[in-house]
């Protein structure tokens, strides 16, 4: 697939070609709009280029602009988000059955503001979200309240194992929805183990109570806060 470049930004253009440098793409730099080849199928150009038949792709997002090249080249808009929660979350972008994108976040935040990139410069017909991990599944389910309309659960049992994109594209290619609700109540056992957890990432410091356990579970906020929080809260009860 050959993607022109027409840009006057150069260090727009660095940005560009070094996000693009090592995929399928090859580039190729526009300097004469008269005399744009017919073997560029894509063009990315800072404004719209006039009386010009090739697909053109205005830059904003440059994390999704390989998501876009490939929409508009294979004409793809029926977008589905796979979703693998864990402590690195996984995310796949297919069209029936052909995979878009992939990639990992770390963090939630990071993850979030990718979808709502991909939403608004494209859109998204359906979130589907692994049923694994609770804790992450429920954190990333109150990040993207907003599209509760297009938000899926899917049981990920007998899902395989590998890659965290590879099972996120599983999960977006999967037909069966779980009938596990969007609102999570988290069990005795389970805020028990988020418990004797807190105590093994804290070294035995401290063992967070059910309330704080609750909240990780229904994704409300981190192991990591709720350590922090549970600790200077002893600390203030013991200085008092």
């Amino acid at each position: 697939m050959i993607v022109g470049l027409y840009l006057e930004d150069f260090s727009l253009l660095n940005k560009i070609t070094n996000k693009l440098k090592g995929k399928e793409f090859t580039l190729r730099h526009i300097k004469d709009v008269s005399k744009i080849s017919r073997d560029i199928s894509i063009i990315i150009s800072e404004s719209k280029i006039g009386k010009c038949e090739i697909p053109q792709i205005r830059p904003e997002n440059l994390e999704i602009l390989e998501l876009r090249i490939r929409c508009e080249f294979y004409s793809c808009h029926n977008l589905i988000a796979g979703i693998d929660p864990g402590g690195t979350t996984g995310l796949a972008i297919v069209c029936g059955n052909r995979v878009l994108f992939q990639s990992v976040f770390d963090k939630i935040d990071v993850l979030f503001r990718i979808i709502e990139s991909i939403h608004s410069e494209i859109g998204i017909n359906s979130i589907k979200i692994g049923t694994g991990s609770p804790p992450e599944r429920n954190r990333i389910i109150n990040s993207l309240r907003k599209h509760s309309a297009i938000l899926q659960l899917v049981n990920e049992k007998s899902s395989g194992s590998g890659s965290h994109t590879a099972a996120a594209t599983r999960i977006a290619l999967r037909k069966e929805m779980s009938e596990t609700a969007l609102v999570y109540k988290p069990k005795n056992g389970e805020i028990a183990w988020i418990q004797q957890e807190s105590r093994r990432l804290s070294k035995g410091l401290v063992t967070i109570d059910k309330q704080l356990a609750h909240q990780i579970l229904i994704g409300k906020t981190s192991m990591k806060d709720a350590i922090k929080t549970y600790t200077k809260r002893i600390r203030t009860t013991n200085s008092n």
